[in-house]
């Protein structure tokens, strides 16, 4: 359901839980302190050249990837018909070239159809939490099997301990062991950069220099998704003796 307070628009689960939010006089800012960790993959893959997404909700890290990425082909993929209605009112764009909203199961989208993207963004959320089909090791391992060579997934999970540590456990087991798990700054989600590629996580040393194209951008400090991510490489990389 959709209520308007003020500047804000939120798109709610129920009256208790917020799935997505917009600032009315500021459409494209992200408002939730995950969506912009989220983003930080751009620390990992600046440039990507084809970025998918499962769940779509208010189109927050939809919006940004089509501002910040103008070269990049996008596809979002929502299982919700209601949730895709609601897009003009959340000024995402219309599909176009290189961007598009797929009404599909995330699930047998990354399973089945023809992939190979740079960046896989997962944050489909239900009323209940992060849905079972989305949390199961046979879905990460296809999320792997999906993205290119060197392609990364960016899971959003809640901040539950048990739940996490489970889910953590999956991830890594798909991806050789080779995933980043960062708090987010509310602590209330951690995200997680996991791939394939063996060489990530890379060594703290060369994530130091931030490319110029992200010292520029405004919207995202990305400086301060470097200081945080920081800390978790340099655990990571103790903990793998290199």
């Amino acid at each position: 359901m959709l209520f308007r307070f003020g500047d804000m628009l939120s798109l709610l689960f129920n009256w208790s839980t917020v799935q997505s939010g917009m600032r009315v006089s500021d459409p494209d800012h992200l408002l939730f302190d995950y969506t912009r960790m989220m983003m930080a993959f751009r620390l990992f893959r600046p440039d990507p050249c084809r970025i998918e997404m499962i769940g779509f909700g208010g189109g927050s890290l939809a919006k940004a990837c089509y501002r910040a990425l103008p070269d990049c082909d996008i596809s979002v993929v929502e299982i919700d018909p209601q949730v895709i209605a609601l897009r003009e009112r959340f000024r995402i764009p219309d599909d176009d070239h290189r961007f598009r909203v797929i009404h599909a199961d995330g699930v047998e989208f990354v399973s089945k159809d023809p992939g190979r993207p740079d960046v896989l963004l997962v944050d489909g959320f239900d009323s209940r939490g992060l849905p079972k089909s989305l949390s199961t090791a046979q879905f990460y391992s296809a999320c792997r099997a999906r993205l290119s060579p060197d392609g990364l997934l960016v899971a959003n999970l809640c901040n539950n301990f048990l739940s996490y540590s489970r889910l953590l456990r999956r991830i890594r087991a798909a991806f050789n062991g080779q995933a980043l798990s960062v708090v987010a700054e509310n602590g209330g989600n951690r995200i997680v950069f996991a791939s394939a590629d063996p060489t990530f996580p890379p060594t703290s040393s060369p994530f130091q220099s931030l490319p110029d194209r992200l010292l520029a951008d405004r919207t995202i400090d990305y400086g301060a998704k470097q200081r945080r991510i920081g800390p978790a490489l340099r655990r990571w990389h103790v903990k793998a003796g290199v």
